[in-house]
């Protein structure tokens, strides 16, 4: 397992349960954004929160991400008071899953939310009465009123370099993009979206071959070791750095992009690795489209035997094709509502 590195804040020791549910996160490869995760760990019981530190609740999804950043939040000195989710997001949320089975674990409610500025949301937030809100992946724009629950603010996790690449797909773009470099930023929340004063940013390397998964992996470590020090802050009253948003980018969601028909055998590889796995790209391929997993450059002359996409600049070998579209939608291909026509 990773080492925690030492900090202002003292991590606090996990649950055996909630340690080896740690251990078994951190042995992944790749991680997934899309939010029906279940954790296979076996259960080891309940344990009532202690009444230790600021209380601190967790806005975020049962995935891969969300999951690892509030373990991060369990290691601070806080006093954990509850979670939230957003219920329209996936299935998987109304019933058990990652969040479920922490709440359930350490006796705090889980407040599924379909409408997180709604009268009957707000009531229930506020009455968890925490000082601060830690949001790790979140559908939902916050407004005025839910904004001004906590006393302390809300702090949110994105996984870029603020202020560029704000918005829901930020590792997918930067891979798509072939960006060299990028990073997780923590922020106060704002007006706005990801437009919030920056408390503390980290680095990370674009390695050659990088998937969503790959990099999602190692950016979610790197925000997952530095989660005690920023809370901590947050909780001293940090106001956070202002940002130019004029300096920064904004980049929308994606679908199943289709890769046949562009013009470069580059693009097409970084839409493939972007897309893997949490939105696959897409190919017209022996007469249907496939959903592609995995697949590698190569120049038009090279014999290795297997599919190929042809394009002026060389070919894509398909390594590894998907009947399911892997998203939060499983469907068969042709079948998912993030399928592109053409």
């Amino acid at each position: 397992m990773a080492e925690l590195p030492t900090s202002a804040t003292t991590p606090h020791a996990l649950t055996p349960w909630l340690a080896s549910v740690e251990e078994w996160l951190l042995a992944k490869s790749e991680f997934r954004m899309v939010p029906d995760l279940v954790i296979p760990v076996p259960f080891r019981g309940t344990r009532a929160p202690g009444a230790r530190g600021r209380r601190v609740g967790f806005v975020g999804f049962p995935s891969d991400y969300s999951l690892l950043i509030l373990l991060g939040l369990l290691r601070s000195e806080v006093q954990l008071v509850g979670l939230a989710t957003s219920l329209g997001a996936n299935p998987a949320i109304a019933g058990e899953n990652a969040l479920s089975q922490v709440a359930g674990h350490l006796g705090v409610p889980l407040l599924r939310l379909a409408r997180v500025n709604e009268y009957d949301s707000l009531a229930l937030l506020r009455r968890l009465g925490a000082d601060l809100f830690v949001v790790a992946s979140f559908d939902q724009i916050l407004h005025r009123r839910a904004l001004e629950l906590p006393p302390m603010g809300w702090v949110n996790v994105h996984p870029s370099l603020l202020p560029s690449y704000r918005g829901p797909e930020p590792v997918y773009w930067a891979l798509a993009n072939g960006e060299p470099e990028s990073g997780v930023s923590f922020q106060r929340v704002a007006a706005g979206i990801d437009a919030g004063p920056l408390l503390f940013q980290a680095r990370e390397a674009v390695r050659p071959r990088d998937t969503t998964g790959t990099l999602t992996r190692r950016l979610t470590e790197l925000a997952w070791r530095h989660v005690p020090q920023v809370v901590d802050e947050a909780l001293r009253g940090a106001p956070g750095k202002p940002m130019d948003l004029s300096k920064g980018s904004y980049f929308t969601s994606v679908g199943h992009r289709r890769i046949d028909g562009l013009d470069s055998v580059i693009t097409a590889d970084r839409m493939v690795r972007a897309g893997d796995p949490n939105m696959l790209a897409a190919a017209f391929h022996e007469g249907r489209v496939a959903y592609v997993r995995r697949a590698i450059p190569i120049a038009a002359d090279d014999g290795r035997p297997g599919p190929r996409l042809h394009y002026p600049d060389g070919d894509l070998l398909l390594l590894e094709l998907a009947e399911s579209c892997g998203c939060h939608h499983a469907e068969p291909v042709g079948s998912c509502p993030h399928d592109e026509t053409s």
